[in-house]
């Protein structure tokens, strides 16, 4: 797998490169507009050029976008789903300038829509994208999601069912497996039987060929819980050995996997992912945190309590 980590583009584009080199990245992952506003920035052809020539100067290694938070392909409110629409087809735009092979995309949240209706509004929006940009290097990519509240596309069911429903779908989608949402939906790769079962049944159902990136995050929260909180690799209730095997599939050899947590858990996540490739498999199922517990406050004593 190539490994790398979300890296900031403040300053500019170009400027993920410089953190890629220096953090040793062999994959990136960037948000090309702020993921969390509606706005669109209008890319001039200088920004584009400086972009191109920096990843070509890092070697060409692939990168994977990161769609905006605020796209719900789902919803029943009209003006956000036309928005949502127009944002992932602005994305795709931006992405083919840039060279940017690869989107990673929440589908969305159903709210009050039935699952089925659901299914079916995410791949009229899939669609309608598709077709606008037929021709297109660049490729959405499914993300699968932790499933909390009414979020859609956490099962591989759904997945499959939009793949299915979205017009040239089987073409031009691929998938972006995040392995803490997987663990969250109730999927357990934490034994051999469990990761092979896992992937039969994804191979099955959508196809390993179809997954072009992974995220990589352990969980803070046990399995099956729904809920979306990364934690460090090992450290997490995911442990360590299904991320070994993936360090080791060659199936994904060639697949960026990125780890996305703040710059120092994303800097030891990354030196341990690295440190698994070849590497027998571990002893530890999971590695523990200290636990730090301080002493509550001696009345009258000066400064800090002493830690036990």
């Amino acid at each position: 797998m190539l490994l790398g980590t979300h890296e900031s583009v403040a300053g500019g584009l170009d400027k993920a490169f410089l953190l890629a080199e220096a953090h040793g990245d062999e994959a990136i992952q960037i948000f090309t507009k702020n993921a969390s506003q509606w706005k669109e920035p209008v890319l001039v052809p200088a920004q584009i050029a400086a972009f191109r020539a920096a990843h070509a100067a890092w070697g060409g290694r692939p990168i994977v976008a990161h769609g905006s938070y605020l796209v719900n392909l789902c919803t029943d409110k009209v003006e956000i789903l036309e928005r949502s629409r127009e944002t992932v087809f602005a994305e795709m735009a931006r992405c083919e300038d840039l060279g940017v092979e690869n989107i990673a995309l929440h589908p969305g949240a159903a709210l009050g829509l039935p699952e089925d209706a659901a299914l079916d509004r995410i791949a009229e929006g899939l669609s309608l994208v598709l077709e606008r940009t037929k021709g297109m290097r660049t490729r959405l990519c499914l993300e699968n999601t932790a499933g909390a509240g009414s979020t859609m596309g956490w099962s591989l069911e759904q997945m499959a069912s939009i793949i299915e429903r979205t017009d040239d779908g089987h073409a031009r989608l691929g998938v972006c497996l995040d392995t803490q949402h997987l663990f969250a939906a109730g999927y357990d790769l934490r034994t051999a039987a469990g990761y092979d079962a896992f992937f039969a049944e994804f191979e099955a159902k959508i196809g390993t060929r179809r997954i072009a990136a992974f995220h990589l995050n352990d969980s803070k929260r046990p399995l099956g819980e729904r809920v979306d909180r990364h934690e460090e690799i090992g450290m997490g209730q995911i442990g360590l050995y299904p991320f070994w095997r993936l360090m080791n599939d060659v199936r994904f050899e060639h697949t960026a996997g990125i780890v996305e947590l703040p710059p120092i858990t994303a800097a030891s996540s990354f030196a341990r992912l690295k440190a698994l490739r070849g590497a027998p498999e571990p002893h530890k199922q999971r590695l523990v945190k200290p636990l730090e517990l301080t002493a509550p406050p001696v009345k009258g004593a000066k400064g800090p309590a002493r830690r036990r």
